[in-house]
């Protein structure tokens, strides 16, 4: 799974009995059952806790699921039966089957009816009800649709008024279509039959068998499933449009869309990655796809970038665009296709336990889908993109205060949702590729294909990934697994270079830690030495190394000339900050952008805005560099990440007490500067430019230039502006408020009246809002109800007050919403108190609201408010953020002092 914007609202107990009726929650419902020991009772929640999955598990084995849904039931609920077939091994007590906010009709257990109790979260079966042995447990039920993009989602595009359904069950949502043990270790058989309304399209974890008319509706049977864990089983309906390959391949191949969007799929691109897919994993691990079929789905209002269920992976529309795909767009997509189809053997035939191993799950397929993409065709760029992509965003997230082992005890479900970050993604996948490196290629990927014939499908935990890694490299790998996943931080490398009369006699590799995180990591990197010939630099040596502990001699070839430039992390395998030596850093300022590679060029300007972020270089240095030498960058993917960085740099000046004219001088010399490369190229390269020249729009040259753009009035040869960059350029002009922005809105809105044109639309005013109108849409986002698009939400959180440009708008309302996370804490579930303290919890670059963050914090401990640990790790990580914004704006010219 790539998780990337998380959206779900879960309703109290009294919110869902009025949601659903009193009858949902009924006096006997709510009643404890006769001889039930409170002691031993599972508590009530939307969570499942890990006690009460270890207890189940000893208790329960071989389930196995017949489900008959009805979608033609009603339009805001469908209607399912469950038999579930399971051995009963317990003890007698209370046994529990998930299922989060439905309606129980009836409880059937082996034929006889069962006094039972729900409570809105689970179906308990009372004590003595069951004897050891089989077991066949019949359940009637009605459940609404899910307005969150949890469960069940009901889609009505507003264009063409079709119908779309599909599931999102990671990490316990599955309960929310059908009752069940909603555990990844009770794998079951699931056996599927649905009836849909005519015209629709069914797709399960297998193709259907059979298809029957009966009236309007179509009853749709599908045969039983492998043993799988019920979070990537799935059900999706609607009214997709199905694209089909026009030549067959070994595995049945499908892909859905809304009609809406079908024009915009660039489905050979899809077809063509995907088939690359299957014939690197095939062979890579040595095991033959062993599903039926292979579907694919892009789907509306997706709280995740995109979902591994079996056969039928599910994608964000995030991924289409509304004009040709860039490369570097494509490259993104492909990313994703080969990270779910790698799941397919490392995640749903061998899966976790529990869910503190969703980051090996995770991590795994991160880079796998790096390795697989290193031999396609036009992805020379793959491990250079790992490193902006992956590696960057670990680096960043491991020097917060919210850092965390990669392996880390998970007490529920809840926390498994809130430890999906770049230590879950980036720190683990880079692991894996240093340990692939430490061990070798062929070692590693035979380690692989052993862990997985040794555990098909079944459940596993760490000690058996990391057992057939030892075993086929014949070592011992304690150590290394203590010092990488039970150890938190990351570690910094310099070298200390030794010369005399111009040669070099000595390197020395010296590795330090954090105070508070002093484990020093054994690891293997590649050292490379430059030296300045002609103006430029030219690698002379490079030699790999494995490291450990304080120091490490470096053992290189003799007669060499003193190195103008030595880096200790060469082609990205060491996962390291680097720290260059006074020489190193001297040579770079002139003659950073002769380096040849384009990954080592990239490594060095983050290692230079890294000192930015940390406050050991200005900011208006590192913008003087960038201005000097940005136009000479030909690397598209070095050029993407220069861009970032030029954002963040404004970001920075806009912060600055009394900024403005810092930005107004930068903008004046960077603004000429990209419009000359928005100009003068053009296809990929072109999109790219004229992309970062809107975001950085920030004077009056800039926002002329993009409504002139916008009108007509000035066009760009070979170039038809897309509605989704016209869109770029009205938001722009409205988060200034700049002459028309309102009118320009509403008429690009009649222009666009997609769905995407709405939320456009609405973004627009977020931004454009001003004072108590800001409040008003943050009220309405957190006020969100069963009627209120789920979309909107995201939209209007993540426009309230962008950080570049609208600081001063939101400090007047800083203690506001920082006094309402208790309240939000309450009546929202973790996935949205994400969203919140992401998008809308207010970051200010002055130590004062950091203190006000750590304030809050101290009181709600004090006070004895169990605040989740998404509101807790945001509010944490917001003012650690801002305690490095002041200092780092401290280093600018006459900058006040922030400490008030």
């Amino acid at each position: 799974m790539l998780k990337t914007v998380i959206a779900r609202t879960v309703a109290s107990v009294f919110g869902f009995c009025l949601l659903l009726g009193l009858a949902a929650c009924s006096e006997r419902d709510q009643a404890p059952m006769e001889g039930e020991q409170p002691a031993k009772s599972r508590p009530a929640g939307q969570y499942l806790d890990y006690d009460t999955a270890v207890a189940r598990k000893r208790a329960v084995s071989e389930p196995a699921y017949s489900l008959d849904i009805d979608l033609g039931f009603a339009e805001d609920r469908y209607a399912g039966t469950v038999v579930a077939s399971f051995k009963y091994g317990g003890d007698g007590a209370p046994l529990t089957i998930d299922f989060a906010n439905g309606d129980v009709k009836q409880v059937l257990l082996n034929g006889a009816a069962v006094d039972y109790s729900y409570n809105g979260f689970f179906i308990t079966l009372p004590s003595g009800s069951l004897a050891p042995g089989a077991q066949e447990l019949r359940i009637d039920y009605e459940h609404p649709y899910s307005q969150d993009g949890s469960g069940l989602y009901r889609y009505v595009d507003q264009e063409d008024g079709r119908v779309y359904l599909y599931t999102d069950f990671e990490p316990y949502d599955a309960n929310r279509l059908f009752p069940h043990f909603d555990q990844p270790d009770l794998k079951a058989s699931y056996t599927l039959s649905v009836r849909a309304p005519a015209g629709w399209q069914v797709v399960s974890t297998m193709r259907e068998t059979d298809v029957q008319e009966d009236g309007d509706v179509r009853v749709w049977t599908f045969p039983p499933t492998e043993p799988l864990s019920s979070y990537v089983f799935s059900l999706h309906a609607g009214e997709y449009a199905l694209i089909e390959p026009q030549d067959a391949f070994r595995y049945p191949l499908r892909l859905f869309v809304r009609h809406s969007l079908k024009p915009h799929v660039e489905a050979g691109f899809w077809f063509e990655t995907t088939r690359q897919g299957f014939d690197f994993f095939d062979a890579y691990f040595g095991l033959p796809y062993p599903f039926k079929k292979y579907d694919q789905l892009i789907v509306p209002d997706y709280n995740s970038g995109a979902m591994e269920n079996v056969a039928a992976v599910t994608f964000n529309e995030s991924y289409l665009r509304r004009r040709p795909l860039t490369q570097a767009e494509r490259f993104t997509l492909a990313d994703t296709i080969m990270h779910e189809m790698a799941h397919m053997w490392f995640g749903d035939i061998t899966t976790m336990a529990w869910w503190n191993g969703l980051w090996l799950n995770e991590s795994f397929a991160t880079y796998m889908a790096s390795l697989a993409m290193e031999g396609v065709p036009g992805f020379d760029e793959v491990w250079h993109r790992f490193f902006l992509r992956s590696k960057q965003s670990a680096y960043f997230a491991d020097q917060l205060v919210t850092t965390h082992p990669i392996e880390l005890p998970v007490r529920n479900t809840a926390e498994a949702t809130s430890n999906f970050d770049s230590i879950t993604y980036g720190k683990g996948a880079s692991s894996l590729k240093q340990l692939d490196f430490l061990l070798g290629g062929d070692v590693f990927r035979q380690g692989v294909r052993d862990y997985i014939a040794a555990n098909a499908w079944s459940n596993t935990e760490l000690e058996d990934f990391i057992g057939a890694m030892a075993a086929a490299a014949d070592r011992d790998l304690d150590a290394w697994t203590q010092q990488w996943l039970y150890q938190a931080g990351v570690n910094t490398l310099k070298v200390d270079v030794q010369c005399e009369g111009g040669q070099l006699q000595g390197l020395t590799l010296l590795q330090s830690a954090p105070e508070e995180l002093p484990i020093l990591r054994e690891q293997r990197t590649r050292v490379a030495l430059f030296n300045l010939e002609g103006g430029q630099f030219v690698q002379r040596h490079s030699v790999d190394v494995t490291f450990a502990g304080a120091s490490t001699p470096v053992e290189v070839a003799a007669e060499l000339p003193c190195p103008d430039l030595v880096y200790p992390n060469a082609d990205d395998y060491a996962y390291i900050k680097v720290t260059l030596d006074p020489r190193s850093v001297a040579s770079l300022g002139d003659y950073i952008m002769t380096l040849r590679d384009p990954l080592t060029r990239s490594m060095v300007w983050d290692d230079l805005y890294n000192m930015v972020q940390h406050a050991e270089l200005p900011v208006t240095t590192y913008l003087d560099t960038l201005a000097a030498n940005l136009p000479l960058e030909t690397d598209l993917t070095a050029t993407l990440d220069l861009l970032g960085s030029l954002r963040g740099g404004f970001a920075y000046l806009h912060q600055a007490p009394g900024g403005a004219a810092l930005v107004q001088d930068y903008a004046a010399r960077f603004e000429p500067l990209l419009w000359e490369q928005v100009t003068g190229t053009e296809g990929d390269a072109r999109q790219v430019w004229l992309a970062a020249y809107i975001d950085t729009a920030n004077n009056a040259a800039a926002w002329e230039r993009i409504a002139a753009l916008l009108a007509g009035d000035i066009s760009l040869p070979g170039y038809t502006l897309d509605q989704d960059t016209r869109w770029q350029i009205v938001l722009k002009l409205n988060e200034f408020r700049q002459p028309g922005y309102a009118e320009l809105a509403a008429a690009e809105a009649r222009r666009d009246g997609s769905a995407i044109g709405e939320e456009n639309a609405v973004r627009a005013q977020v931004l454009a809002a001003r004072g108590d109108e800001k409040m008003a849409w943050f009220d309405r986002a957190m006020a969100a109800d069963e009627n209120f698009v789920l979309r909107r939400s995201r939209t209007i959180l993540s426009a309230l007050f962008p950080y570049s440009s609208q600081r001063s708008l939101a400090a007047p309302f800083a203690q506001r919403m920082i006094d309402a996370m208790p309240a939000i804490n309450e009546a929202h579930d973790s996935n949205f108190h994400f969203r919140v303290t992401q998008y809308a919890l207010p970051r200010l670059c002055t130590l004062e609201n950091a203190r006000r963050l750590k304030t809050a914090l101290q009181v709600a401990e004090k006070e004895g408010k169990d605040l989740d640990s998404a509101i807790v790790k945001g509010m944490k990580r917001t003012a650690q953020l801002d305690e490095r914004c002041a200092a780092a704006v401290a280093l600018l010219p006459q900058a006040p002092d922030t400490s008030q």
